[in-house]
């Protein structure tokens, strides 16, 4: 399975990881040890494929604007 963990201070995205765990107790650990200290994170299974979909179409409208 994998997960995105999304990585949050103050309200405001620092940065986004993708990653494979194989249960959802591995993916918490994961998630954990990617926190920095002063830091807050939300983790969710996704699809791989869709995920990288997603994130491409976002950087083409990034370069767009």
């Amino acid at each position: 399975m994998f997960y995105v963990v999304k990585v949050w201070n103050n309200d405001q995205l620092k940065k986004e990881i993708l990653y494979e765990a194989p249960n959802d107790v591995v993916a918490m650990q994961k998630c954990s040890a990617a926190i920095p200290d002063g830091c807050r994170a939300t983790y969710e299974e996704v699809n791989k494929e869709e995920y990288e979909k997603t994130k491409e179409t976002e950087k083409a409208e990034e370069t767009i604007v």
